[in-house]
């Protein structure tokens, strides 16, 4: 219990905090509005002087004219004095000056109308100076009550004095007490719309100094740009690090680095005006010349300081992306060979038959390694292992770029040739076995390479399954095989009982 007295003065404190900045601030707009109605008024006297000693210089009331002067000459050197103490002694209390400053001026205002009374009968003056002062100096309600109250207090005994008629007298005091109400609820209104609007913008920069702390906060890069010209408004730094960026007040940065191309850049702002977020958007970026780095990129579209800017927060992705490429490699790749996997190619092929009419024309050439099992028994598997890959490697450096090798299982391959006719094929077939013929000659192998070819020829529109294109190249191939176990046998010497002694 002993604690919420304190409290409640601490709440208090921090709730006079706003009201006491705005005070402060409401007297520093005011102190310079008096310069530049002193500035007025210096500008505007030699009217005053024209007026006072040569248009009134015949006047039958010396007594007005006087007076009308000294008015004149008296809110000169008010005009005067403040310009002085604004250019020179500017750190006096700008609230005691501002309010002197109304008090003379309201003074004057209520003198000048009296002094009508001798002349012209008006109380136009002090009117139009109450009607000034409500609008042009908004004080405190309560300070500026005071002063209209004491002054039209001064006024309306000075007016009973000078005016002898008892109707024009309270017909003059009713229409300035009017004028006097109307002039405070004026300045009342003006005071807590300033009031309102100062609260507002305190709230605002709280707001965006809350904004940049969490903004500094966040652990990954992030930016904040303009939306119609990229410049980067924000940014932490983690975000300057990351690209190594130095931003100055000078030269500000562009962030069009940010995106992929101008095209990408215009694409993702159509869907940030459609859908206001993208999320999780995957580009590789250029961080620096020699660094090239994944990213996924977080957008938002939002308003700050009633600009319309995006919000972009940046993730490095880029070990996540190697990681991907191993899984991809080893989810489509031949370990052994590096070729594609039979998965993959078969999935190739799968697609090209799909397609249709769009569908491309190409030839299958079944490929099986002669005598690898062979080559297992007498040397090895690691040998047979070294068997496949270079022939792996061999076809490889006969076939082009479009063409596409894979591993169908064991001993058996796949070449896939695009857009060639059945002659280029053959021809390039030529130069593989020509390959594995110069490899055979240089007798640095424990094995002798050779393999068997089969064909098939697939053109758009032709209706048949895969299996069936495979079995009919693989037909084909076991028919090079068969002719290639017979001439082995041809070849094969005879037992030495069976040979003729010569």
């Amino acid at each position: 219990m002993k604690s919420f007295p304190n409290n409640l003065f601490n709440r208090i404190d921090m709730n006079s905090i706003p009201h006491q900045e705005f005070i402060q601030n409401n007297y520093e707009v005011l102190f310079e509005r008096i310069k530049l109605v002193s500035y007025m008024l210096i500008f505007t006297y030699p009217c005053f002087f024209i007026v006072d000693f040569f248009l009134f210089n015949k006047l039958s009331s010396p007594t007005f004219k006087f007076n009308l002067s000294a008015i004149h000459i008296i809110g000169l050197l008010i005009s005067l004095i403040f310009l002085f103490i604004y250019h020179f002694y500017k750190n006096l209390s700008k609230r005691i000056v501002v309010t002197c400053y109304i008090l003379c001026y309201l003074l004057i205002g209520a003198a000048s109308s009296i002094n009508s009374q001798l002349f012209t009968g008006n109380i136009y003056s002090y009117i139009i100076i109450l009607l000034g002062v409500g609008v042009f100096f908004p004080v405190q309600p309560r300070n500026l009550l005071i002063l209209f109250l004491g002054i039209h207090i001064f006024f309306i005994t000075g007016l009973y004095l000078i005016e002898h008629e008892h109707f024009s007298f309270l017909s003059k005091a009713i229409n300035s007490t009017g004028t006097l109400v109307i002039s405070f609820l004026i300045a009342l209104s003006f005071y807590s719309f300033r009031k309102n609007d100062f609260s507002n913008k305190m709230k605002l920069k709280r707001n965006e100094e809350n904004f940049r702390r969490l903004f500094n906060l966040h652990p990954n890069p992030i930016f904040l740009i303009r939306l119609d010209n990229d410049e980067i408004l924000l940014m932490n730094r983690h975000a300057s690090e990351y690209y190594h960026l130095q931003c100055t007040d000078t030269t500000p940065l562009d962030g069009k680095f940010l995106f992929k191309s101008e095209e990408e850049k215009h694409n993702i702002i159509g869907r940030l005006k459609e859908q206001k977020s993208i999320k999780n958007y995957c580009v590789q970026q250029q961080i620096t010349p020699d660094l090239r780095k994944w990213v996924m990129l977080s957008l938002e579209l939002v308003d700050y300081l009633d600009e319309a800017c995006i919000l972009i927060g940046v993730t490095d992705i880029t070990d996540l992306k190697k990681n991907e490429e191993e899984l991809y490699k080893h989810a489509s790749f031949d370990m052994l060979t590096g070729v594609l996997n039979r998965r993959s190619g078969l999935e190739l092929l799968s697609q090209q038959l799909s397609a249709g009419s769009e569908s491309q024309e190409f030839i299958i050439c079944y490929i099986d390694i002669n005598d690898l099992k062979k080559t297992n028994d007498l040397f090895g598997h690691s040998t047979g292992d070294d068997l496949i890959k270079t022939c792996c490697d061999t076809i490889n450096h006969h076939i082009t770029n479009k063409d596409v090798l894979f591993r169908l299982g064991g001993d058996e391959f796949i070449i896939v040739f695009f857009q060639k006719q059945m002659k280029d094929v053959q021809q390039h077939v030529k130069n593989i076995k020509r390959g594995f013929e110069e490899i055979n000659g240089t007798k640095q192998k424990p094995y002798s390479i050779s393999a068997s070819y089969g064909f098939y020829h697939y053109k758009p529109g032709t209706v048949i399954t895969l299996e069936k294109i495979l079995e009919s190249a693989d037909q084909e191939m076991y028919k090079e095989k068969c002719v290639h176990k017979r001439a082995k046998v041809r070849t094969k010497p005879t037992s030495k009982s069976n040979r003729t002694v010569s």
